[in-house]
C-alpha cells in the first residue's frame, strides 16, 4: 500500500481515535476532573484503540511480533502525547479555561501530534 493510502487510512483511524479522545475528554472534564487528568485519561483510551487499528488495518503489521511493536509504539506516542499535551496546555493558557476553550485546546493538541505519530508509526513502529 502506498504511503498516501496509508496516510489516508491513518487519518480515518486517527479521526476515530480523536473522536474517542474528544468524547471521553468531555465526559471526564464535565464530571469535574481537572483538565490535565481528563486529557491524560482520554488520550490513554484513544491510544489503545489506535494501536490496534493501525497495527491491523493501516500498516497491516500483524505478522510482526507485538512485543517488538509495543515499545516502539509507546516511545513514538509518548513523544506525540507530550507534544499534544504541551500544546493543549499552552492554548488553554492563552484562551482561558472554559469548556469551549478546553475543547479548542484539546483539538489543537491532537492536530499537532498527528504528523509525529504518523511518521513514527510509518518509519519505525510498523515498518515492514
Amino acid at each position: 500500500m502506498k504511503n498516501t493510502s496509508k496516510f489516508f487510512i491513518f487519518c480515518i483511524v486517527g479521526g476515530t481515535s480523536a473522536l474517542i479522545d474528544f468524547i471521553l475528554f468531555n465526559i471526564f472534564f464535565k464530571m469535574g476532573l481537572d483538565f490535565i487528568l481528563s486529557r491524560l485519561v482520554a488520550i490513554s483510551f484513544a491510544i489503545l484503540y489506535n494501536f490496534n487499528m493501525n497495527r491491523r488495518i493501516t500498516f497491516s503489521a500483524r505478522e510482526n511480533p507485538i512485543k517488538k511493536q509495543l515499545p516502539k509504539y509507546f516511545t513514538v506516542y509518548s513523544i506525540s502525547i507530550s507534544v499534544n499535551l504541551l500544546v493543549s496546555i499552552i492554548v488553554l493558557g492563552i484562551l482561558g479555561e472554559n469548556t469551549l476553550n478546553a475543547n479548542i485546546a484539546a483539538v489543537s493538541g491532537i492536530a499537532t501530534g498527528i504528523p509525529i505519530s504518523f511518521l513514527g508509526s510509518l518509519l519505525w513502529t510498523f515498518k515492514q
